[in-house]
């Protein structure tokens, strides 16, 4: 399992904007058939459009094939399957998307558990990715994978646990694709603690990136411990560890999912774990190198196999709600709690879709860029990839005049698309802050508008014979 940084989303796109109740839409499917076992989902503009797209990876216990495959958003909430990226490195149980090289769009790296392998596909600027490029292949049953600035050198850095290691480790990135050796997080001599869970934030607020680590100890219990990074306390630009001197959890039954989130919207983050043997989701208010207060947002009479939490504000009310999915088959298959300032999450949850897939894991974006926040997830049952949207926001347009109308990306950098169904051809504007005219196109069915050449800044447009204007971004 993992989550990701949250992503901020810009919310001024096109109007006008009809706000409701947060619900979302039924299941829409992407990918019917992901073969055996789909156990990751991340998301990120792959290919560098501009749209966020998905990246899934099995781990297939039975078979010989492993999969890693993505797909292409148009900008609203469209998916294509791409060609497949790999089916030759199995066991995939850490898996991660960041600029690597600082090229095209967001790369893929991944972990494989029976390969004893940490690994990378570059996004080639064509569409696709490149071959395969080994970071480590010596490291022992790897677990979760994160990326982050670790060093603080603008470029990213990976983090990794090896679970028959009994470490932690990162590996310092060049900026180009290139990774140095491991150097250590966390390592138990002994043989005993067997970390699995990681995440990566700035905890204490110092600006570096600390680690939270969930850690089996056999027989048990197993417990959860935050390793705090010195490159600024040190002052000597270099990285080194320090454990908190309390434990943030020493009594789990079986960590399922470790993250940073600010859970109770007081601007400092949390920690938030799920057990799914116990049945709970919880989150701890964590004093640095002092007390850990928990507080249960969910337990075994709502989730009884929670799998994930994922923090995120999906009613766009600037307060973090608490997402959960189920492992099991029996209970809500996804729910979410609504965030509170200064306080605890909402105690009743929320039901986003109940269809026994066993999604043990989601991403959380923006895909139909309507300014809401989105779900996407893997089936472990199903064998499928499925997208829910957010319908907080609804947008209105006349559809008497356009049916069907999309304007995407939005934000853009280079080039704003425009579909409808109708095919007549109209003209429409585009009009700067103060309502100047820069720019005049002929609407067909599908009209793709060059805005490389404006200024970054708020643009109208405005169709012929349409009293309503909509916004887009030009980045």
């Amino acid at each position: 399992m993992k989550t990701i940084l949250l992503r901020l989303c810009i919310c001024l796109i096109f109007c006008p904007i009809a706000f409701s109740q947060t619900t979302f839409g039924p299941r829409t499917n992407i990918d019917p058939d992901t073969e055996d076992e789909p156990y990751e989902i991340e998301s990120g503009d792959l290919d560098g459009d501009g749209t966020i797209d998905l990246v899934m990876a099995t781990f297939d216990f039975v078979g010989s094939i492993d999969y890693i495959k993505w797909y292409k958003n148009d900008g609203a909430g469209n998916f294509t399957i791409q060609p497949t990226i790999s089916s030759t490195i199995t066991y995939i149980d850490g898996l991660a998307v960041a600029d690597i090289d600082g090229q095209f769009g967001e790369d893929i790296i991944v972990s494989s558990q029976n390969l004893n392998r940490v690994a990378y596909f570059l996004s080639d600027g064509a569409g696709g990715f490149g071959a395969e490029t080994v970071i480590d292949n010596m490291i022992l049953a790897p677990g979760e994978v994160k990326a982050g600035d670790i060093n603080l050198d603008g470029n990213i850095d990976i983090i990794v646990p090896s679970f028959s290691e009994f470490k932690t480790v990162w590996y310092t990135g060049d900026g180009t694709g290139g990774f140095a050796a491991e150097q250590i997080i966390q390592i138990d001599a002994g043989g005993v603690d067997t970390p699995y869970f990681v995440d990566v934030a700035d905890y204490d607020g110092d600006t570096d990136l600390d680690v939270v680590i969930g850690i089996y100890n056999f027989p048990g219990p197993q417990r959860v411990e935050i390793y705090y990074n010195q490159y600024i306390e040190s002052g000597t630009s270099t990285v080194s560890w320090i454990k908190d001197t309390q434990t943030v959890d020493g009594a789990m039954n079986r960590i399922q999912n470790i993250i940073f989130g600010d859970v109770n919207n007081d601007g400092q983050l949390d920690v938030v774990s799920t057990d799914i043997n116990a049945g709970e989701v919880t989150w701890y208010n964590k004093i640095k190198n002092g007390t850990s207060t928990p507080t249960i947002v969910s337990d075994a009479t709502i989730t009884g196999s929670p799998a994930l939490a994922y923090i995120a504000d999906i009613d766009n009310d600037n307060l973090n709600d608490v997402i959960v999915t189920d492992f099991g088959v029996s209970d809500d298959d996804i729910i979410w709690f609504k965030g509170n300032s200064n306080a605890s999450p909402d105690t009743a949850p929320s039901l986003i879709t109940d269809n026994n897939f066993q999604n043990v894991d989601i991403t959380v974006a923006d895909f139909d860029n309507d300014t809401d926040l989105d779900i996407a997830t893997v089936g472990n049952f199903s064998d499928t990839v499925d997208w829910y949207e957010n319908e907080l926001i609804v947008l209105e347009v006349d559809d008497n005049f356009f049916e069907g109308l999309k304007i995407y990306p939005n934000p853009t950098q280079n080039v704003l698309h425009i579909k409808t169904e109708r095919n007549e051809i109209s003209n429409l504007s585009i009009l700067d802050a103060v309502g100047r005219e820069v720019m005049q196109v002929s609407l067909k069915s599908t009209t793709s508008i060059d805005v490389s050449q404006l200024q970054a800044g708020i643009y109208l447009i405005k169709f012929e014979g349409v009293n309503t204007t909509y916004k887009f971004i030009k980045k």
